[in-house]
């Protein structure tokens, strides 16, 4: 006789979680709890520890699943994958002998090999996407995918396609996105959950101003400064702005620009101009159009677009950096392949002039190219190490020409010793790009203080382990709420930090500010208000895919469409054979940890809302302590299946007063014609035989409405 008690898991979750050095926080608790068995959400400020979170998660599903059940970890970069290694490694009591991790830099042939002998597998979301591509091998085994910067799930990214295969492969395989920045629009959010397979009911949501989270967090100051334009910035800012107004003025000619506004430049925003250069290349490539007009619109969006990037470079950047720009502007026209965009654009006067000005002013009056952001940024600086010799300051630009330009200015001061910090890519001999391994190496060197300024692009906002920070600036401003989000959480983890905004007063640089704060207040108010994103859920495929277990009734009365399931269950199956009224306290339902995972049950309990326990048991599933049921695949019963069912109906016939087993075939394949009918008949023989029930079926929908019809006759 099986023994429940004698039987128990070679895993649990306390024998798996290791919780020494480690204050588990309350919300940790609360969160992880909520996330087990459930695709789930977890949006919380950096620093507050979702890498914990994800260790508990990863614990507990390990305990509610076969042994050996796989947990994959996908991070978008490598340092950010190491990182993962190291707190899973540290918390989850499993040898490291069962851990791994593949990337690009491990071959295909190899990684098929370490997938199958490791149980904790961490990923780049590109490698495992192209083993999945390439079928090495399945995700059957895994019951847990994490998926950290989950806000990359759009579009294209690797994160969608994945957790598509992993769910169409094991239905009842868990899904954990973890992130600080979903985005703001309950489009974006309800984007992101339903390319991970979320509902929006399973969001979980901490903002600084949680109670729960508020006592660990430090205080963070935020200030906004705003510098005006300086005369000569005003003289090539107008000038360029007149070179763009013909442009437009000539796109609106032709026909394609809709605002009729004066000046158009005041209404017609860079992002308009991307979405035409959309438009009239489809035109081109659907219509396969001869229209000369479309071809010339195409090269005049163009350099519209080239200015309203000189335009941007003033207003953030400073004059120094529009000149450098403009210099390989007209060296990139001369070459063989350049476009007629840039070869009209290096021949147009009025630029000309703006470049010799600039040139004039460069030879003999190099500090008025310079910014006034950059004087506001000397002074923050020299002030923070006054105050403090040991703090550590980031610095965030768009531009790697800003980067240098910022390390090389800021080196004459003996107090303030600055890094550069860009990504992989190499520019050019003086813009060379940093590998992984010199990147780790600058952060390290800044976490020991060799270095105190970090002047870092975006590479900086997130996948890396950079250093608690005491201030961080943003040079420049970001209208995303997701990068303000990283860039911010830089600070403030575990002492108090600031946060310095820098931005050009009356231009579209403040705009985007205001735009990003607005976006971010918002983003919060959704998160917490899941009703909202539930109502503008716009989902086809969740009416294409309706729950099998409610297939569309005829319009009847509601008692006499119940009266009708029950009527026809008990028809088809005997339904009414399997009723048994048990008495007193009882536990209703309790899934095996050991139940297949491919069966997809679990999930089909959760969607129903049948709450469920996660058993110690050899026995699939038990329903108010009384019934058993127990679900075989019928390849299995080929050879001595009378033999393999009496065998366990025997074991268990005294603790249970009925005893269902459910035989699959929905993979059944004959080896010789008749083989299935052949098979049903001899099981249903013994079942004859023997004091138990049979049932054979061949889809996955059968079993769903089996088991549910079970359920609510015994409730």
């Amino acid at each position: 006789m099986f023994d429940s008690k004698t039987n128990q898991r070679e895993q649990k979750a306390e024998d798996l979680f290791s919780q020494d050095e480690l204050e588990i926080r309350k919300y940790q608790i609360d969160i992880s709890n909520q996330c087990v068995n459930k695709n789930s959400l977890v949006v919380l400020p950096t620093g507050l520890g979702k890498t914990i979170i994800a260790a508990m998660v990863a614990a507990r599903t390990l305990e509610n699943f076969p042994p050996k059940s796989k947990v994959i970890i996908l991070a978008p970069t490598r340092p950010l994958i190491d990182q993962h290694y190291y707190v899973f490694l540290k918390y989850l009591k499993i040898s490291e002998d069962l851990f791994s991790i593949l990337t690009g830099k491990v071959a295909p042939k190899f990684r098929t090999e370490l997938y199958h002998q490791n149980q904790i597998l961490f990923y780049t979301p590109h490698t495992l996407r192209n083993d999945l591509s390439t079928k090495k091998y399945t995700l059957k085994d895994t019951c847990l995918i994490i998926f950290d910067e989950a806000h990359h799930a759009s579009g294209d990214y690797p994160y969608t396609l994945i957790a598509e295969e992993y769910l169409s492969q094991t239905p009842d395989g868990n899904i954990l996105a973890l992130t600080a920045s979903p985005g703001a629009s309950k489009k974006k959010i309800t984007e992101l959950c339903q390319n991970l397979h979320i509902p929006v009911k399973n969001i979980h949501i901490r903002t600084r101003k949680d109670t729960d989270v508020k006592g660990y967090l430090k205080p963070m100051d935020i200030y906004k400064i705003g510098v005006d334009l300086t005369e000569i910035m005003k003289d090539s800012y107008e000038e360029i702005k007149k070179i763009i107004e013909i442009r437009l003025h000539y796109l609106s000619q032709l026909g394609f620009l809709e605002k009729k506004t004066s000046p158009l430049v005041e209404s017609v925003i860079r992002k308009d101009l991307l979405n035409l250069n959309n438009t009239l290349i489809n035109l081109i490539n659907n219509s396969k159009t001869d229209d000369s007009r479309v071809y010339s619109a195409i090269s005049i969006t163009a350099q519209a677009l080239i200015l309203y990037h000189m335009i941007e470079l003033i207003e953030q950047q400073g004059l120094d950096i529009l000149l450098i720009y403009l210099e390989k502007v007209y060296i990139d026209a001369r070459k063989k392949n350049s476009s007629k965009a840039l070869k009209v654009l290096a021949s147009e006067q009025a630029l000309r002039r703006v470049y010799i000005e600039l040139k004039k002013n460069e030879r003999y009056n190099p500090e008025n190219l310079i910014h006034p952001k950059f004087k506001i940024l000397e002074n923050i600086i020299l002030k923070e190490f006054d105050r403090n010799s040991l703090s550590k300051i980031l610095v965030f630009v768009k531009l790697r020409d800003s980067v240098i330009n910022i390390v090389e200015k800021l080196s004459k001061y003996n107090s303030i010793r600055p890094t550069r910090f860009v990504g992989q890519t190499t520019r050019t001999k003086n813009d060379k790009g940093l590998s992984q391994k010199e990147q780790i190496s600058i952060l390290e060197r800044f976490k020991q203080g060799d270095y105190n300024v970090l002047v870092s692009t975006n590479v900086g906002e997130e996948g890396l382990d950079i250093a608690e920070c005491d201030l961080v600036v943003f040079y420049d401003v970001v209208s995303s709420e997701i990068r303000l989000i990283q860039r911010k959480g830089r600070t403030a983890r575990h002492r108090k930090g600031k946060v310095i905004i820098l931005y050009c007063k009356g231009t579209n640089d403040e705009t985007y500010l205001y735009i990003a704060l607005n976006k971010l207040k918002k983003m919060n108010v959704n998160l917490k208000n899941p009703s909202s994103l539930q109502k503008n859920r716009n989902n086809p495929s969740s009416q294409k895919n309706s729950h099998p277990l409610e297939a569309p009734d005829e319009i009847i009365p509601q008692e006499k469409r119940k009266e009708k399931k029950e009527s026809a269950s008990q028809t088809k199956y005997g339904l009414n054979r399997f009723i048994y009224k048990g008495n007193g306290h009882r536990k209703d339902f309790e899934v095996s940890a050991l139940l297949p995972m491919g069966l997809g049950i679990r999930k089909e309990l959760e969607k129903e809302g049948i709450s469920f326990q996660t058993a110690d048991s050899p026995i699939h599933l038990v329903l108010f302590e009384k019934i058993a049921i127990q679900i075989y695949n019928a390849k299995r019963l080929r050879t001595n299946g009378n033999d393999i069912l009496f065998a366990f109906w025997n074991s268990i016939k005294n603790q249970y007063k009925l005893i269902i087993f459910i035989v699959t075939f929905f993979t059944f394949e004959n080896k010789f014609e008749g083989e299935n009918r052949l098979l049903r008949k001899t099981l249903h023989k013994s079942h004859d035989e023997m004091q138990f029930e049979l049932i054979t079926i061949d889809t996955i929908e059968e079993l769903y409405f089996i088991i549910k019809n079970i359920y609510s006759h015994n409730k």
